[in-house]
């Protein structure tokens, strides 16, 4: 078990946090630097990153193999478990069949409306997970993150504020026509800047829907092919690093890899950058104005 920055030990002793009460587990060695240490562990302070080796029970890995303090990496059982050989083949028949629905259903259309998408088949799995007795109480349970869910509900709200009440209409307009001084070069920076920027902050659906006709108009006063900026409007709604709420994937490794803002930011700007440099740069030699 890798002990994360969350972990509220670090910095104590295994005596002095009373390693044992609080998770019914022995510790036989830590390996730190690259150094498996063995004697005087209760007198060794733990450190973030330090690899425990526990001695513990079944009920460990139940009750914190989801947590946000250890990072718990292989697990060593001196006892076959019984029942496990079906339930992964009956996980794996589930997952197959959550992916192919969710495939052919995109190209269904239900009588009544109904949208068979990822999250109705991916609903359908969980559940059936759950009711077949594959994933514990306690994993479901513990597996839930809130502060998730929260960014996910206020980026959604951002998202239909800036669109209601005109803002994003407004700015998209207003970077476009001063690339316009630049001609069709200076057009593609502004809608790939302001695309990119819109989807660092709501959903990158909205922000090819909202830059994709004031492109079209722009294409047109200009009377260059419009191409060059859709597909700077496809790239610019697809390269997403700057911020965790800017698409799904960066909400799901924030909470595991306990990541800030600021990380996102460090990171992902940068990157955001030299793709725009790049698209910029390429995108007229294949698509010409």
């Amino acid at each position: 078990a890798v002990l994360s920055p969350r972990f509220p030990g670090v910095g104590k002793t295994l005596s002095e946090y009373n390693f044992y009460e609080h998770y019914q587990a022995v510790v036989l060695a830590i390996h730190r630097n690259g150094e498996r240490i063995t004697t005087n562990l209760g007198h060794l302070k733990l450190k973030e990153g330090d690899n425990l080796i526990l001695l513990t029970t079944e009920k460990f890995i139940q009750s914190w193999g989801d947590s946000k303090i250890f990072y718990l990496t292989s697990f060593i059982r001196d006892y076959k478990t019984t029942g496990t050989f079906w339930k992964k083949w009956f996980a794996f028949i589930i997952v197959l069949i959550m992916i192919t629905g969710a495939t052919v259903g995109q190209f269904l259309n239900s009588p009544k409306g109904v949208s068979f998408d990822m999250f109705y088949f991916s609903a359908i799995a969980a559940m059936l997970m759950v009711w077949m007795k594959i994933v514990p109480h306690q994993k479901y349970t513990k597996a839930i993150s809130w502060d998730l869910l929260i960014t996910i509900a206020f980026s959604f709200a951002l998202s239909k504020a800036l669109q209601n009440s005109g803002a994003a209409d407004a700015i998209a307009h207003a970077t476009i026509n001063i690339g316009k001084g630049l001609g069709p070069v200076g057009v593609l920076i502004g809608v790939y800047l302001i695309t990119t920027i819109f989807t660092e902050i709501i959903t990158n659906n909205a922000a090819a829907a909202i830059v994709f006709p004031i492109a079209l108009s722009a294409a047109n006063q200009l009377g260059v092919d419009p191409k060059p900026f859709f597909v700077a409007i496809a790239v610019a709604a697809s390269a997403s690093f700057a911020t965790p709420i800017g698409y799904q994937t960066n909400l799901l490794v924030q909470a595991i890899g306990n990541y800030r803002f600021r990380d996102y930011l460090r990171i992902g700007l940068p990157l955001n950058i030299i793709i725009l440099i790049i698209s910029v740069l390429l995108i007229p030699l294949f698509w010409h104005f």
